[in-house]
């Protein structure tokens, strides 16, 4: 398609793309508002959301009542202006994710303009792969904060790879690395080192030299005004509440610790399940393709997106630390652009690219996926009742001077923090017991003496009533779950 086409024409490909992503996005986006909350981390984003009111903070992040340091505020904001504003609960919570999927539909287009500049019809199957992603869904009509991960990060990219080519793009880089860090992670900064070392790597391969990024004044300029402002919030949070080790707990736990190299315990099938995630047609020729696609169309600069995908699966796979699947989602856009590169590489063939995207995609599964609103729709649950069932009487009744205890050393028993917080705290920080060491986590907590309130089950119960003054139980809607008080610990209370 030249550039003496009609308007209409030249438009086309870019219609076609958004009528695709708004129908789509529609379909998924009808059942939002029912079932109930499930996953452990949505419940984070629900104490979170609702911690900003209940503290009369909207400038901290509060996480079981205490400022916390472990999330940026960008989708709890916008979780908590929806809840304001009168929506329900489950919907302001999941809202932000859709919100963000459709962003990060947009933002695969975008990608595909920069790495396939030549075809703007590579936009559509690029989309159709991303929305035939149910990891994407699943995610996207969750309350967790991985699609807007998504969003920021496939946008950095798209930014990156241009500038690399055209300088005078940096700044909008710079601006996915603020972004970015204010929704979740400063995720592009780790993209950028990933690609200049895989530049530098190639330098040989390179038209021009990699020496001649570092020295572009805007790219410098760029870093010296985003890398301050990408940690601001947390020094911020630091300057206010005087955290001591935490901010250092927050980057070094929360992102160094996590993606240290260990080689103990790997194989290749944890290196499967990451590149996978059970969507094997389409990731597998992702990766094939973004592996291809530099020398496919003889541009040595798109070595930088390889590299990315290749060394964050690599770092994935070696991380000391817990990391997830969902990870992999950061770089899923990329990785749809890359197969649908692969699939128009025959130029005289490009309509044949067409149809075997669109037939990749039914091979998937499709873009509509009913077992999303299937899921949605049966109101799962993680303990036979919703967790408001067993911790709404337990707020009710935890008395003023009570502190809450909840047990949490039995992983397929307990409840989790964020849900505690919500339904039972009443507006109050608790103890979350993670190891049956009840004075360690009391002395940590600073109780010196006074009741307790709290919910275990019964092994764990029986477990710290040695130390109990005064215990008395009750039976919970769930088998093995029980309510308890106490009227003080040994030796603490005595």
């Amino acid at each position: 398609m030249t550039g003496n086409s009609p308007v209409w024409q030249r438009s086309l490909p870019y219609i076609a793309t958004a009528m695709v992503m708004v129908v789509v996005w529609a379909w998924h986006l009808t059942d939002l508002g029912v079932g109930n909350i499930y996953h452990y981390d949505e419940f984070y984003t629900y104490d979170r959301s609702t911690g900003f009111a209940r503290n009369g903070d909207w400038l901290a992040v509060y996480s079981n009542n205490e400022p916390s340091l472990k999330k940026p505020p960008v989708q709890y904001w916008m979780s908590a202006l929806l809840m304001e504003f009168g929506v329900s609960d489950i919907l302001a919570l999941r809202l932000p994710s859709m919100i963000f999927a459709l962003g990060a539909l947009m933002a695969t287009a975008l990608l595909a303009r920069v790495m396939i500049p030549q075809s703007p019809w590579a936009m559509l199957p690029s989309v159709l792969f991303v929305a035939s992603s149910l990891q994407f869904w699943q995610h996207a009509t969750s309350a967790m904060l991985d699609t807007g991960a998504v969003f920021f990060s496939t946008l950095s990219i798209a930014a990156l790879l241009a500038a690399i080519e055209k300088p005078r793009y940096w700044p909008y880089f710079g601006a996915t690395i603020v972004l970015a860090a204010l929704q979740k992670s400063p995720t592009p900064l780790a993209f950028l080192a990933l690609a200049l070392l895989t530049l530098k790597i190639t330098n040989r391969w390179q038209a021009e030299p990699f020496s001649e990024i570092w020295r572009n004044k805007t790219f410098r300029r760029t870093l010296k005004i985003a890398i301050p402002l990408a940690f601001a919030w947390p020094i911020l949070q630091e300057l206010r509440f005087l955290f001591g080790d935490s901010l250092d707990g927050n980057i070094k736990g929360e992102m160094l610790d996590r993606f240290r190299p260990s080689l103990s315990d790997r194989g290749f099938g944890k290196l499967y399940d990451l590149i996978v995630a059970g969507e094997p047609w389409l990731r597998l020729l992702g990766f094939v393709g973004i592996c291809a696609l530099p020398f496919v169309q003889k541009r040595p600069r798109l070595l930088a997106a390889t590299g990315i995908a290749v060394f964050f699966v690599i770092m994935m796979w070696a991380a000391a630390g817990k990391v997830y699947a969902r990870y992999t989602l950061l770089i899923l856009p990329m990785l749809m652009v890359a197969a649908t590169g692969l699939l128009f590489s025959v130029k005289r063939l490009r309509w044949a690219g067409m149809a075997a995207a669109l037939g990749l995609s039914v091979l998937a599964g499709g873009p509509f996926y009913d077992r999303v609103a299937t899921d949605l729709g049966k109101g799962r649950v993680r303990l036979g009742v919703p967790e408001a069932e067993i911790l709404t009487p337990l707020g009710a009744m935890l008395q003023p001077d009570e502190t809450l205890l909840i047990c949490a050393h039995d992983r397929k028993m307990r409840v989790p923090p964020g849900a505690a917080s919500v339904f039972a705290s009443n507006g109050r920080p608790f103890i979350y017991l993670r190891r049956l060491q009840l004075k360690k986590y009391l002395e940590r907590f600073g109780y010196s003496s006074g009741p307790l309130r709290g919910l275990c089950t019964e092994a764990e119960l029986s477990e710290l009533a040695p130390e109990l003054v005064g215990l008395t139980k009750e039976p919970t809607a769930v088998d093995g779950l029980v309510y308890w008080s106490a009227t003080g610990v040994k030796g603490l209370s005595e």
